[in-house]
């Protein structure tokens, strides 16, 4: 219909052709010009293309009954039924009450009334125009409300900064994959993130993530499967398959994102570790699967890791671990053994390593392998490193007043990443003063990776304890991403050389030839150099003869308990802690060096 009622197509029904000619004159002389008649009701339904605005149906024919009329247009037209206005020239209540119940929307009577038929047409045309705009009004309303609603939906699936696969999308694809067969997934973590973003910034690191994140998805590796998002530093490939090439195509990824990006002419370092998780049984469920693949990440040198059903019970003891750690700080169950050092041309004891120990009253002895990972992964570990400087300052600090050690010992403290936080060296000074122990006693350990994870921060720190006195040592030296590199420019006294240098050192020319190398270098910028993990006499023999200057290992000594290294204490004053080739202090040691400092 128009939006002008005189143009409405209206169908006349009646059995006589003198009322049809009556009503279309009648209409025409008011401007209605799109009018038909029929006269045989019974071919109604030929009459309906198009459909008429609306139908003037007489109720008394022969051929057919108007009431059957109404039950032919309800048929044909169901809810699309335009209004219908019935004329009757009888009085019958019930025939008109039998109409309206079968849809009927008014009547007219006859003879008719010219004014009030044409004003019952206009009421009735003009409520039809109403109806029809308001069904289209809702219509329009609901096709807007259907493509907001789809696009909510899609937003909802989608990750905004990568336009892929967000973690609800993966866990739908993955639940419809499962109900039709195997799934495998891969939980890619990115590590390097979080120093991307205390470097460049927060908008840098999205920018990154981004890059790698089309990067994995448009490569030929990926592009056969699903590609989406779980967090701000992990991905993940949904493989609708139980990959038997899973480990393969992870290897693939893992030199694709390893390594170098340039974005904005930036250069960002980046590794990634993936874990592989694949369903084994059809009621396996989804979120377990992706739990299973986020378990199998390693968190060690291992790039790739497979779900093994172990992994849970180790989850679990990390769990416990890491709920017990805080109150084993309070009770007493954290504690300090201490590794000798020695001078290689005197053999004399100079100072020791101060190295944590965890034995828990249930699970007995906790090795700091296990531990310190877990404390350096939340912030429990700050509070720890404190402990472990008020732990050692104490012990220092109860040797100079018995007199076990002179000016010229010092012991070593280990520091971990977390620690380098602007205020870290005042706080190191105020505890060395509240205790009145000279900063020289007290060597601080840092490791090359810690250095480079908190760069700006680390080197403000570490200069201010070197101007104030204390001695700063690059512990693991070599293992680190440039070792030689950052000779020069850290703030260190003293480099000490991982045992993984040490370990072929005697049966090795290449190994000899490089410490040898690095011993050099590090005489060069004014450090000395300290070898850990000496373990046989013929290491300790070539550690001489390339000028090294101080050792640790077992060959020596294991690491003591307090009680057991103030008696070596005591042995040292008196003359008789010295090494040589053909003694050592602990004649039983083993070769098998596990301890972490």
């Amino acid at each position: 219909m128009t939006k002008d009622p005189s143009q409405a197509h209206i169908l006349i029904i009646d059995d006589r052709p003198e009322n049809i000619h009556l009503l279309s004159t009648m209409l025409k002389q008011a401007g209605y010009q799109q009018l038909n008649g029929l006269t045989d009701p019974r071919l109604v339904t030929d009459a309906l293309s198009p459909v008429p605005d609306l139908i003037l149906l007489d109720m008394r024919m022969p051929q057919r009954s108007g009431l059957l009329v109404l039950d032919d247009l309800n048929d044909a037209l169901d809810e699309h039924c335009p209004p219908v206005m019935v004329l009757t020239a009888d009085n019958d209540l019930n025939l008109r009450n039998q109409a309206l119940c079968r849809g009927a929307i008014d009547y007219i009577s006859k003879p008719f009334d010219h004014d009030e038929v044409l004003q019952r047409i206009q009421n009735l045309l003009y409520l039809q125009l109403k109806t029809r705009k308001e069904r289209d009004q809702a219509a329009r309303l609901q096709m807007l409300v259907n493509k907001q609603t789809a696009a909510l939906r899609a937003l909802s699936l989608t990750h905004p900064l990568t336009g892929l696969p967000n973690r609800r999308a993966l866990l739908d694809a993955a639940e419809r994959q499962l109900s039709k067969g195997p799934v495998t997934v891969m939980m890619i973590a990115l590590d390097g993130m979080e120093a991307v973003t205390k470097h460049q910034g927060h908008l840098m690191t999205e920018a990154l993530y981004k890059q790698v994140a089309n990067l994995l998805a448009n490569s030929t590796v990926a592009r056969p499967h699903r590609i989406g998002v779980w967090d701000s530093t992990r991905l993940v490939m949904l493989i609708e398959e139980h990959d038997n090439h899973a480990v393969e195509k992870a290897a693939r990824i893992n030199r694709l994102i390893s390594g170098h990006h340039t974005l904005d002419g930036r250069l960002m370092f980046l590794r990634c570790h993936i874990g592989i998780s694949r369903t084994e049984l059809e009621t396996q469920d989804v979120a377990q699967l992706f739990r299973q693949a986020i378990l199998a990440i390693p968190t060690d040198d291992q790039l790739i890791g497979e779900y093994q059903p172990e992994l849970d019970s180790q989850a679990q003891r990390a769990h416990l671990i890491r709920t017990e750690l805080g109150p084993a700080l309070q009770s007493g169950q954290l504690s300090l053994v201490y590794q000798p050092k020695w001078r290689l041309d005197g053999g004399l004891m100079i100072g020791a390593e101060a190295l944590l120990r965890w034995q828990h009253p249930t699970l007995g002895a906790i090795s700091p392998a296990e531990f310190i990972p877990i404390a350096e992964r939340s912030a429990d570990m700050i509070q720890l490193g404190d402990h472990v400087l008020v732990m050692a300052l104490a012990a220092v600090e109860c040797w100079r007043k018995n007199k076990l050690i002179n000016d010229s010992f010092h012991l070593s403290v280990n520091v971990s990443a977390q620690q380098f936080r602007p205020g870290f060296a005042d706080s190191v000074l105020a505890r060395c003063q509240a205790v009145d122990v000279p900063l020289h006693l007290i060597q601080l350990e840092v490791t090359e990776s810690a250095l480079i994870q908190h760069m700006s921060v680390a080197l403000k720190e570490l200069q201010q304890l070197r101007d104030a006195g204390m001695h700063i040592a690059l512990d693991d030296f070599g293992t680190g991403y440039s070792s030689l590199s950052y000779l020069k420019q850290l703030p260190v006294d003293w480099v000490k050389l991982d045992r993984s240098f040490i370990q072929d050192l005697a049966t090795n020319a290449s190994d000899k030839h490089l410490v040898g190398s690095v011993i050099d270098l590090a005489h060069g910028f004014g450090h000395g150099v300290v070898a850990e993990g000496v373990e046989k006499e013929d290491q300790q023999f070539v550690l001489q003869t390339i000028g090294c200057d101080q050792v640790q290992g077992f060959l020596y000594a294991r690491p003591l308990i307090q009680e057991g290294f103030e008696q070596l204490l005591k042995t040292a004053n008196q003359g008789n802690a010295t090494i040589n080739s053909n003694a050592t202090i602990n004649s039983n040691a083993t070769s098998n060096n596990n301890e972490m400092a």
